[in-house]
């Protein structure tokens, strides 16, 4: 089966000092071995993943997956032997688990210009993911679960053997494919420079993310587009800079591509079309990657909003509950009240409306908010047309919903990683804003607090603290 470009999982690397991981009674570690930076050459875009039916044979040498050759072996010649399920078999008897994995990893990678297939091309390189077998065939210890190679200067490498232990996976445990679908995401992205991860900049567990080796939460994990500090039991410097994103790391290496995971669900359940206007707005939202924050809107703006739940043993809970509270500030009108939720990607999906009357409907712009209309008894705002780094007035004004600044420049902003890369458009800089946080902002300012922008009553999340004086620390663009 294939999904878009080729990817192989492989697995190079000198042995790290992380402790065993223990899994539903999968103990063992992932291991990277350390190997020489090769010269920069184009990456292959795709992705093998290896049952080897009826034995893989495996050479020693230079690393060279289309020949099945790898520094890893101990031995001249090793054989790995075959996938088997959680019943032991192997063969047809093994395919639908074995579907299950290929298409578990084919999700992880959707959102890169990667082909994951478990069907080797005829000619040309690719990335080998072995997914079969048990440390002892190529001679390594029964103490790990995945080894593969990671270059010293953290550069992607091409044509390389990752190994996945699917065989010294637990065959009890009821979330064996999530498992063996999180070791070969890992081991695979070890061969394209990935470190392993500890803990996001905003200080939740990494745990939801295939670089991690935290059993604290659980379900699918996917390559999350925030920044992280490494580690394997504890938090380090990671090999290759500070923090790591992997999701940003191999959309270096491989480009866009197209998530297949889908977009969120989301509904409201209070209000209703029969109890009026209420002072909470409640909600079910979710999403297969899960979800990163749902937003209120009235009228089509955003008013308030509130983080995705807590990652669980079983993953974020697909039909998560939500409920905010009606800001203060918003005016008397007839309301259209939506949802918006977003997976952490940033693709999003609307509830449905529901149509609600605060107080009375409006009668003059003058009742309204500061740059709101009145029609028809509705207060709203003209669709934003502010961009990143114009002035602006309020923070219905700026298309990104943030309006920050100092009391004599306030400009449209967006959310930003202190910790990573800076990614501020327009010349700005990216300003701490709280743990983890940031927003962007003009260089040379010295502090910065809440503008315009939050004298009218939406609060964008957590960054609305932001921040009467504190300390700058910036990033510049790279």
């Amino acid at each position: 089966m294939v999904v878009r470009g080729v990817l192989i999982l492989l697995a190079l690397a000198t042995p790290s000092v992380a402790a065993p991981l223990t899994v539903a009674g999968n103990a063992g570690r992932r291991i990277t071995v350390e190997v020489p930076a090769a010269p920069h050459a184009p990456i292959s875009n795709t992705l093998v993943l290896e049952r080897c039916r009826g034995g893989c044979r495996i050479t020693k040498g230079s690393n060279d997956a289309a020949n099945s050759v790898s520094t890893i072996p101990a031995a001249a010649e090793s054989t790995v032997d075959e996938f088997v399920n959680s019943a032991g078999m192997t063969g047809a008897l093994a395919d639908a688990e074995w579907n299950a994995v290929v298409q578990c990893v084919q999700e992880v990678y959707s959102p890169f210009n990667v082909t994951v297939t478990d069907a080797r091309p005829a000619n040309g390189p690719y990335h080998l993911a072995i997914l079969a077998g048990r440390p002892g065939n190529v001679g390594q210890g029964n103490d790990i679960l995945g080894i593969a190679p990671l270059a010293g200067d953290c550069s992607p490498q091409n044509n390389v053997i990752s190994f996945s232990f699917a065989n010294q996976h637990s065959l009890v445990d009821p979330a064996r494919v999530q498992t063996l679908c999180w070791t070969v995401s890992q081991e695979s992205a070890h061969a394209f420079g990935l470190d392993h991860q500890y803990a996001f900049s905003d200080g939740r567990s990494a745990c939801s993310d295939p670089m991690t080796y935290r059993v604290d939460c659980g379900g699918q994990r996917f390559f999350r587009n925030q920044s992280a500090t490494c580690g394997e039991n504890s938090a380090r410097p990671c090999r290759c800079g500070t923090t790591q994103n992997s999701h940003q790391k191999l959309r270096t290496v491989f480009g866009e591509g197209t998530p297949i995971t889908g977009d969120p669900t989301v509904s409201i359940t209070l209000p209703t079309a029969t109890s009026g206007f209420t002072t909470t707005v409640g909600g079910t939202a979710g999403s297969k990657r899960g979800i990163r924050r749902v937003e209120l809107r009235l009228n089509g703006a955003g008013w308030a909003e509130v983080a995705g739940l807590p990652f669980g043993m079983n993953g974020q809970d697909p039909n998560g509950t939500y409920s905010m509270q009606v800001p203060p500030g918003v005016p008397d009108s007839i309301l259209d009240v939506q949802l918006r939720a977003y997976d952490n990607l940033g693709a999003f999906t609307d509830s449905g409306i529901v149509t609600v009357t605060k107080g009375a409907p409006c009668t003059s712009a003058d009742t309204c908010a500061t740059g709101q209309q009145c029609e028809e008894g509705k207060c709203f705002w003209e669709p934003p047309t502010g961009e990143i780094g114009d002035e602006c007035p309020y923070a219905q004004f700026c298309k990104s919903g943030l309006c920050r600044g100092t009391s004599d420049l306030q400009v449209c902003t967006e959310p930003c990683d202190p910790a990573g890369t800076n990614t501020c458009a327009n010349d700005l800089v990216c300003i701490a804003s709280g743990e983890g946080m940031g927003i962007c902002f003009v260089e040379d300012g010295s502090c910065c607090s809440v503008g315009s922008g939050a004298s009218g009553p939406w609060v964008h999340g957590g960054l609305a603290v932001a921040i009467l004086a504190f300390t700058v620390r910036r990033r510049r663009r790279r």
